[in-house]
């Protein structure tokens, strides 16, 4: 089993090989090398569990997104002779609510397909929907020129960042398209030093990378790589992130590393986020609400770790035994 997921280790291997930079640095029964690790390599995956550094959020702090009874449907076609003459649909999300204020950031959790990234998908303006969702106070008009101004307040970085950068266009490109769009008569010399400006805040510097606008995402990392694409999203200064499994395609040391950057972000800029994830670690360290879908459906919602810590739903307690490196081995 090839993993970067510790807790998967703990709950199904019975040995674990490390390895750094080609080599196997330590192998041996699990408990004994993941409790007690000789290499420094292994200490650090083992210390790598992502910490909790939130600011409180104010009850009167401005509303960024209001959501209430939202529902996402697909036309699907019957199987057989019937699809010929008529169409059905699929609930994919029913009746999803919740409030986000300025600074805060809402977990959405669940298995894959409970909904997760439908309900992303309504809120970015991409899927049509019925029920309320205001972002900043406006509705999507789904009209290019009515909701252009929507669209740079809500942006995304989404799970993978190999495939979400495109290999023909430079970091550069990659990061200024934005402006391109929202600011096309910035002048190319302003449009620079925006994206100059951008990378250098999210820990990308032309010191560190020489030549670094003209590279392309091949040239890096998967953190750097994410780290581009949270570069691409601030650039257009937005009020809200929508965070699609940021940080899964990444190695625990890795994913530490983007949580605290976004969590720095967030305490700078007073952003909000709406994170989608099946990992509770992740949950547990960024988030100050969560919904947890099931099937399309929000079985339970609230503070997040009131949730799960006491968590009332049998799905949602389902998830928090998974989760726990001494849940029951199968």
């Amino acid at each position: 089993m090839i993993t970067h997921d510790l807790n998967l280790v703990r709950r199904f291997a019975d040995r674990v090989a490390v390895m750094e930079d080609g080599h196997v640095v330590e192998s041996g029964a699990v408990q004994q090398v993941l409790n007690q690790p000789n290499h420094a390599y292994t200490r650090k995956l083992v210390d790598s569990r992502p910490q909790r550094h939130l600011a409180e959020v104010s009850a009167d702090a401005p509303l960024v997104a209001q959501v209430q009874d939202v529902r996402v449907s697909y036309r699907t076609k019957p199987s057989g002779w019937r699809g010929w003459f008529s169409a059905g649909s699929l609930l994919a999300v029913e009746s999803a609510s919740f409030e986000l204020r300025q600074g805060e950031t809402l977990g959405v959790l669940g298995e894959s397909g409970s909904g997760k990234s439908t309900l992303a998908l309504a809120l970015l303006g991409l899927l049509p929907f019925s029920g309320q969702l205001k972002l900043m106070g406006q509705s999507w008009q789904h009209q290019h020129s009515a909701d252009l101004n929507l669209r740079r307040m809500v942006q995304v970085v989404f799970q993978d960042p190999f495939s979400s950068l495109s290999p023909r266009m430079t970091v550069e490109d990659v990061v200024g398209e934005g402006l391109r769009v929202h600011q096309a008569r910035l002048p190319p010399q302003q449009r620079q030093i925006r994206v100059m400006q951008s990378l250098s805040e999210v820990g990308m510097t032309e010191s560190e990378f020489p030549g670094l606008l003209q590279r392309y995402p091949h040239e890096f990392s998967g953190g750097q790589r994410q780290r581009i694409a949270v570069a691409r999203a601030l650039i257009l200064q937005p009020r809200l992130l929508v965070l699609d499994e940021p940080t899964s395609a990444l190695d625990v040391s890795i994913q530490k590393q983007l949580l605290q950057l976004l969590q720095r972000l967030q305490a700078q800029r007073g952003l909000s986020y709406v994170l989608i994830t099946h990992d509770m670690q992740v949950i547990q360290a960024m988030a100050h609400q969560v919904l947890v879908m099931k099937q399309g459906q929000v079985v339970e919602s609230g503070p997040a770790l009131s949730v799960l810590e006491q968590p009332r739903h049998a799905y949602t307690q389902s998830l928090v035994q998974a989760s726990t490196p001494d849940g029951p081995r199968l």
